[in-house]
């Protein structure tokens, strides 16, 4: 797949700023999965009526029935291949605010100590509807009052990160 679409929830509270993404398109495989592995049961069943030796090719329909169920009721396994984030920060941590109008994109600079021990600093990103960047903007202004204001061009990354 060279194109995927990801969903993104928001959430700008008087304590902080939060976001959630997924990418839906693992979910149209489990139902695939599901449906295949019916029919296929159904056309080794009635096989079996006419050759007894055909109940053995019920190992694949019963095989694939059982990855879509444990597909289905694997949460660590959705995480995984939905590319689920969700990341939350204070107000008091925001650095800088941005706005790239051309783009309807608001960052929120930020510092991010890595696992590794490093340190890096980058924008996370809050995507608006059109109109909307004006209202958005005057919000996280209200809540970080001490923090610079600039409009300019960020360059954005996969995983909401831009600079």
């Amino acid at each position: 797949m060279t194109h995927q679409t990801s969903i993104i929830a928001y959430r700008l509270t008087n304590k902080g700023y939060e976001a959630f993404s997924w990418k839906p398109q693992i979910d149209s495989v489990k139902p695939v999965m599901k449906w295949t592995a019916i029919v296929s049961g159904v056309a080794v069943l009635v096989a079996t009526f006419f050759n007894p030796y055909f109940i053995l090719g019920a190992v694949g329909p019963a095989g694939l029935g059982l990855i879509a169920l444990s597909m289905g009721s694997s949460s660590s396994y959705q995480k995984l291949v939905r590319g689920e984030e969700h990341y939350s920060a204070s107000w008091d941590d925001v650095e800088e605010v941005a706005l790239w109008r051309k783009r309807r994109l608001i960052g929120l600079r930020f510092t991010f100590h890595t696992s590794k021990g490093t340190t890096q600093n980058g924008y996370r990103t809050l995507y608006c509807k059109k109109g909307e960047e004006d209202e958005r903007v005057a919000f996280i202004r209200d809540k970080v009052k001490d923090v610079p204001y600039v409009e300019k061009k960020m360059e954005v990354f996969e995983g909401g990160m831009a600079i």
